[in-house]
């Protein structure tokens, strides 16, 4: 016979999703409605891209906001080094179904005339829906493909500043 605590163990893991929890925030989270190009056919290249926003939620609680153009081929996904991006660092807190984050610009490709760096800090509440984030009217999926990559710029961006990623 089964005990009933662990059944309720058992179903819990069935019922938290359908209130609106999130299984799991840590980690990489890629925008989902955005728009898919090709390479020319007379390339035979298998992948596609587009432009993205990038959700990082980093160990220690660090965020990284990333806007940048994303490639993806049959099995796996990279954030192009080629072209443009937009970096922003901060920390990230869950509370229920929101996570609530903090976050400065802190990069881009390319600077704009007059604009200070790091930034302005921003604060933000990102509510979830099931296994889906939203971030300033976007959805976002886990996207676990992304995961190395984006600890890397996180790490790498927190290294040139001189800090953690802390806001």
């Amino acid at each position: 016979m089964i005990k009933p605590t662990v059944l309720f163990a058992f179903l819990s893991m069935f019922i938290a999703p359908l209130h609106g929890q999130i299984s799991q925030v840590s980690g990489a989270w890629c925008e989902s409605n955005v728009k898919w190009t090709k390479p020319p056919a007379e390339l035979h290249l298998d992948e596609r891209s587009a432009q993205a926003g990038l959700l990082y939620f980093g160990p220690n609680n660090q965020f990284a906001l990333i806007y940048g153009t994303v490639i993806q081929g049959g099995n796996w996904e990279t954030l192009s080094h080629g072209d443009g991006r937009v970096v922003y660092l901060g920390t990230w807190t869950l509370e229920g179904t929101v996570v609530r984050v903090e976050y400065r610009l802190v990069s881009r490709t390319i600077h704009k005339e007059g604009e200070k760096l790091p930034g302005p800090l921003e604060k933000k509440s990102i509510p979830s829906k099931g296994e889906v984030l939203i971030f300033d009217g976007a959805r976002f999926r886990r996207e676990t493909r992304l995961d190395g990559q984006l600890l890397a710029v996180l790490q790498g961006e927190s290294a040139r500043l001189g800090n953690t990623g802390q806001p």
